[in-house]
């Protein structure tokens, strides 16, 4: 079967495919159906199913059904209501009735017979509805009103064995026709003779309809067209996965723009040619650019030097714009566009940009202050958080040409403007990282303004009442506080979360008016978030867990207690700490909150005398620890309290019937329970063949 249509974005090509791939395994599945051999696949123009080996007929079944008891199913000898009432539901006759033994006694039983319907009545069924169906981004409607696609369907092609299949489907013209190439003639038909002639009668329409096969060839192009050169094309597999997904026949052509134009920024080329005209650059031996470029030709092969001409005068003008551009900004300070952020809004509720740009001078002074930095360190972080968005008032940006570029821009400005490297590169730096494979910051500058920005849009965002579904997240507020949490950790400073959040929020106070309940569900959006990292890190999660409240801690501490924690937990005197601690917990689960206070003159017996010894003990060589950020050396010191814990269990009954040794007692557990919470609650964490009762 082929669905032909206009042509698809890239973008939609793949979800479609696959969603399609899985409704036609699944229709196999369902239908008790077989299938030799599975193709599905496509270009811009088309998706095709091709199925070998599918069976004419289903296979037939045997459908065993259990009817009432004989006792209740005959009297005098004849069938009762029930019994006919079965025969009925199943379309039986008396003739066709079996009594089956079984241990509960003796039961109507039949044995019906379904044949198997035909493959071409379910292959119609399954087509009825399949193009409403298929998923896409986004939808359009044409002449069909009850029909939207990604681009207008133009016909539908589908054979079984020789024959056609002819599906309704809106009254799409159904038959053995397909088209070829577009530069073959959009009226240009065929015949589809048969479904294993399908590939090789499309090759001959110059359509390479396996994508698999045209991608390869893309690649293999791209390694080939400079064989006998000192040159080689910038890999990029994901723009070839685009280009593969723009094209029926690819050829590859080599073109070459003006080498004037390689006095521009690296990647205002390379967003020239890669991300606006989907071509490759192309290096020399040395990783140099050059001024040649390939793109991937889906035109007519014997026309390339045409196709090449068009190509290069696109690209041209282009890199002129650019240049235009580049020129006309660079003429002035990067500063002097600082001004003209205040005619730039960020957020309705929120302000402009200039207003986003002093709240990030803000909270990037509060983090210099807390970090200790020197003068001249905090100076230059100062005059990056200052200069941060002045790019996006640039004519470079503002005429929409290389919006992608922001940060790159005006890094490149304020190198030119005389500023500092540091200052430039984190200009630059302070979008990153930019997707879950990116980088993060290298300069200081870099790294704190980036926490500040995203710190700042996700208080902000969340404050103005806008926060991300489970579907939709427009201000990419999941990235940025991934992104703060990650500077955070590869850093290692030790800037709790919660005062973060706090101080952002009360610096949006000057632009928009606090909201407890919102800002409570910011802070629990970064807990989120950082439960995400931790569990990317390979943190298992009753170890995150137990450390719940140093979820809003700073992120190295969260790290270091929980690596400290997963080592500590496989010895075998914590796992008896973790039952010891688990019978505490579960003893003062109901006495809790009664607040009992701890009396030692109370103590009876010697082990409740020498548990609470441990317990002094314990507590200044755990604060100790714990003021030294040594996690480690923490759980240690209560592994060592552990066998004062044992012999009080053992010995000591603590629910006693005198009412004030037993509350004495709780209180004693109780503030035991406390300094263990201090580290973890262990009580949390999930042992293995371990028995509490041991």
């Amino acid at each position: 079967m082929e669905i032909g249509m206009e042509e698809l974005p890239p973008s939609h090509f793949m979800p479609a495919r696959d969603w399609l791939q899985a409704s036609f395994e699944t229709f196999i599945s369902d239908n008790r159906l077989s299938c030799e051999r599975l193709l599905v696949g496509g270009t811009p123009r088309r998706f095709f199913v091709l199925a070998e080996g599918v069976p004419i007929l289903q296979p037939d079944i045997v459908l065993e059904r259990t009817g009432p008891s004989v006792n209740i199913a005959y009297k005098d000898g004849e069938l009762t209501p029930a019994a006919l009432g079965f025969l009925k539901k199943n379309k039986a006759t008396a003739e066709d009735v079996q009594i089956q033994s079984t241990p509960r006694g003796e039961f109507l039983h039949l044995s019906i017979k379904q044949p198997g319907k035909e493959a071409q009545e379910l292959l119609r069924d399954w087509s009825q509805g399949l193009l409403a169906d298929i998923p896409f981004a986004k939808k359009m409607i044409w002449e069909y009103k009850d029909l939207s696609f990604s681009r207008p369907v133009r016909w539908l092609c589908a054979l079984f064995g020789n024959e056609v299949l002819p599906l309704k489907n809106h009254d799409i013209p159904c038959g053995r026709i397909s088209y070829g190439n577009r530069h073959l003639g959009l009226d240009k038909s065929f015949e589809i003779t048969r479904p294993s002639e399908y590939l090789a009668i499309l090759r001959q329409h110059r359509v390479m309809a396996d994508r698999d096969e045209r991608l390869k060839t893309i690649q293999q192009s791209l390694i080939d067209i400079f064989a006998d050169r000192p040159l080689q094309v910038m890999r990029d597999d994901r723009l070839a996965e685009i280009v593969c997904d723009l094209v029926e026949w690819p050829t590859a052509v080599e073109a070459c723009f003006d080498e004037a134009y390689l006095v521009l920024p690296e990647k205002i080329i390379t967003s020239t040619i890669s991300q606006n005209q989907r071509y490759f650059s192309v290096l020399d031996d040395k990783g140099n650019f050059t001024n040649r470029f390939v793109f991937i030709s889906n035109g007519d092969p014997q026309k390339s030097e045409i196709i090449r001409g068009g190509n290069e005068k696109v690209v041209n003008a282009r890199l002129a714009d650019a240049q235009w551009y580049f020129n006309e900004d660079s003429a002035r300070a990067l500063e002097s566009y600082v001004p003209a952020l205040e005619e730039v809004v960020f957020q309705a509720d929120l302000g402009t940009m200039a207003a986003k740009v002093k709240r990030i001078e803000a909270l990037c002074a509060w983090i210099c202050e807390e970090l200790k930095l020197s003068e001249p360190e905090m100076k230059r972080v100062m005059r990056c958080a200052y200069l941060c968005k002045a790019d996006l008032v640039t004519t470079m940006l503002g005429e929409k040409e290389f919006t992608k570029l922001q940060g790159y821009i005006g890094m490149q400005y304020a190198v030119i403007s005389g500023e500092d490297s540091e200052v430039a590169t984190g200009i630059w730096e302070h979008y990153a990282p930019r997707g879950p494979n990116d980088a993060l910051p290298e300069t200081l500058c870099g790294a704190i303004v980036s926490v500040a920005d995203k710190l700042d849009t996700v208080c902000g965002i969340i404050r103005a009442g806008l926060l991300p579904t489970g579907s939709a997240d427009p201000f990419a507020l999941r990235r940025a506080a991934n992104g703060v949490c990650q500077i955070l950790l590869k850093r290692g400073w030790h800037l709790p979360l919660e005062a973060l959040v706090a101080k952002s929020q009360a610096i949006l106070e000057q632009d928009i008016a606090a909201d407890k309940e919102l800002d409570e569900k910011a802070a629990n959006f970064f807990v989120q978030r950082v439960q995400w990292l931790f569990k990317q890190e390979g943190i298992a999660f009753d170890v995150l867990d137990s450390l719940e409240h140093l979820q809003l801690s700073a992120p190295i501490k969260l790290m270091e207690a929980a690596l400290a924690l997963s080592k500590i937990r496989e010895s075998e005197d914590f796992h008896s700490l973790i039952i010891g601690f688990k019978r505490a917990a579960n003893i003062l689960e109901g006495s809790a909150e009664k607040g009992y206070v701890l009396n030692p003159e109370l103590f009876v017996q010697e082990e409740e005398k020498a548990l609470f010894a441990s317990l002094q003990e314990l507590r200044i060589r755990l604060d100790s620890a714990l003021e030294a950020d040594d996690y480690e050396l923490a759980l240690q010191e209560l592994v060592q309290i552990g066998p004062a814990i044992d012999r009080f269990f053992d010995e000591v009954l603590v629910n006693c019937e005198d009412e004030s040794l037993r509350h004495n007692r709780h209180a004693l557990l109780s503030e035991i329970k406390s300094e263990f919470l201090k580290v973890a609650d262990i009580s949390k964490l999930v042992i293995d063949n371990i028995e509490e009762n041991k």
